[in-house]
């Protein structure tokens, strides 16, 4: 009864959207449900539906599906079959098993969600149908715009991806453990507008907390860590002006900008290995839950995990707030552009009716009633502009917010809004060797903090001070040289 009493609050909530996002009665270049159709009530065709949900996603996901069926999928002849592969990469080698045929693999279905680089390839194997054929430019002008670009990457500029959730990244912090900090020293959160800010504020920060044990040498600890370091290049190297892979007319470009590349250096590399940011357990929402840590970016959609209380290596606990923010620019940054994260789905080639069919789901999975009661239950984000809003977030949200879960999930979904309806969404464009180089670059950054900061450790532990333990580490010779080596493992990725 509780989970009927919710998508009925969201529902009727998404229904002051907009009347209709998206007419089911016509389209751009083809026609569904119109003259012509394919479609046939008496004789249903079956789309199936792969995705990677899990829990109640998968619950909520499976619940619409029933919906879609039952109403508008009885009434014009399609039956949507969903499937969940479990994981995204699961789904990912799934789908182009499929598609090449191997042996034992599945059989092929008609749309399946996933990330772009998985979509370039089958576009390279011409295994996906353009999706613009069947929406309006209207249509389409209603969705976010940067959900949409992400999906035209090939010489046509086909639009082979469509959104249906996405999230983004935010910062958020320990607002309880952050007050004596901010007391004592001045920095409270809206002083920190940079990401040199941070820095910064994660130096005092170390320093305040080391000399709270004037007996103890340099036993600071970090203020800050981050989940994706991947996301902190590709997104930092934008905002400084820097596409690092731009794409004209087909033709990829590697762009490494070595200012942009120094920049990112001086506010991840060096604050990691001085002590002032930290990585220990898997997520850094873990090592906010233990203390080691009071701020971090992660993924919009993971807000709900972050701690309501810490438990220090004593084992002492105490409840704690959590301050949520837009993630932070840099401080020279030309562009305002923030993370778009979440698969979207494409659609594999079949016959005429299967397609027209797909194209109808997706098209009612994107109206605001079907919509916005996906992306709330998923805590993730909705497509259209109009539903990222603070009236129709507050309106459709049906969390408990008397918890400090379901208020940070409001407060994240409400940022959340707020950056995709006045910001640039932003996802780097797939190409060959997209992924490989995507990994690599996050590694890179990551591997070579985690190892010289353990030299650093090391080196303290024998009796140097830190500014003698960092000294090799922080010339400009030793960031030119990882930096060459970088841009050639880059190149040489993109060149195979």
């Amino acid at each position: 009864m509780k989970r009927n009493i919710r998508w009925g609050k969201i529902i009727t909530a998404a229904a002051l959207v907009t009347s209709m996002m998206f007419s089911l009665t016509g389209c751009g270049g083809k026609t569904i449900l119109g003259n012509g159709s394919e479609l046939d009530p008496d004789n249903p065709v079956t789309i199936t539906v792969w995705n990677y949900y899990n829990g109640d996603q998968l619950t909520a996901f499976e619940k619409l599906v029933e919906e879609f069926n039952s109403t508008i999928g009885i009434e014009k002849g399609v039956v949507a079959v969903t499937v969940s592969q479990g994981d995204i990469d699961t789904l990912a080698n799934s789908l182009l098993d499929s598609v090449d045929g191997k042996a034992g693999s599945q059989e092929k279905p008609t749309l399946a969600a996933v990330y772009a680089e998985t979509a370039y390839i089958l576009d390279k194997e011409d295994a996906l149908s353009p999706l613009d054929p069947y929406f309006t430019e209207e249509e389409l002008g209603k969705i976010v715009p940067g959900f949409l670009d992400e999906g035209r990457f090939n010489e046509n500029n086909d639009l082979l991806l469509f959104p249906i959730i996405k999230s983004t990244e935010l910062f958020t912090a320990n607002e309880t453990d952050w007050e004596p900090f901010a007391a004592d020293t001045g920095i409270a959160f809206d002083s920190i507008k940079t990401k040199e800010d941070l820095t910064a504020a994660a130096k005092t920060y170390y320093e305040w907390t080391d000399a709270q044990t004037p007996d103890v040498a340099e036993d600071g600890k970090a203020l800050y860590g981050r989940d994706s370091v991947a996301n902190y290049i590709y997104l930092g190297c934008y905002q400084l002006g820097q596409n690092m892979f731009p794409i004209e007319n087909g033709k990829l470009t590697v762009n490494m900008n070595r200012d942009a590349f120094k920049t990112l250096w001086d506010n991840y590399y060096i604050p990691f290995i001085n002590g002032y940011f930290g990585a220990y357990a898997k997520f850094r929402s873990e090592d906010a839950k233990t203390g080691q840590i009071l701020a971090l970016t992660s993924s919009s959609s993971s807000v709900g995990y972050l701690p309501s209380e810490v438990t220090l290596a004593d084992d002492s606990k105490h409840d704690i707030s959590i301050y949520t923010a837009k993630d932070l620019q840099f401080a020279n940054a030309s562009v305002d552009a923030v993370v778009q994260q979440g698969a979207s789905y494409c659609m594999l080639k079949s016959t005429p009716a299967q397609e027209e069919g797909a194209a109808l789901f997706l098209k009612w999975f994107a109206e605001p009633e079907q919509n916005m009661a996906f992306a709330i239950e998923s805590a993730y984000s909705p497509i259209s502009l109009a539903a990222n809003t603070e009236e129709a977030i507050s309106k459709a949200y049906a969390g408990d917010v008397s918890t400090a879960k379901g208020q940070n999930v409001l407060n994240a979904l409400l940022i959340s809004a707020d950056t995709f309806s006045n910001g640039t969404a932003y996802a780097t464009k797939p190409f060959n060797g997209s992924k490989e180089v995507r990994t690599l670059l996050g590694n890179a950054l990551n591997d070579i903090a985690t190892k010289d900061r353990n030299a650093v450790v090391t080196a303290m532990e024998a009796g140097a001070t830190r500014e003698e333990a960092v000294a090799e580490f922080s010339t400009d010779e030793y960031f030119d040289a990882w930096f060459e080596d970088l841009s050639a493992q880059v190149t040489a990725l993109v060149e195979e």
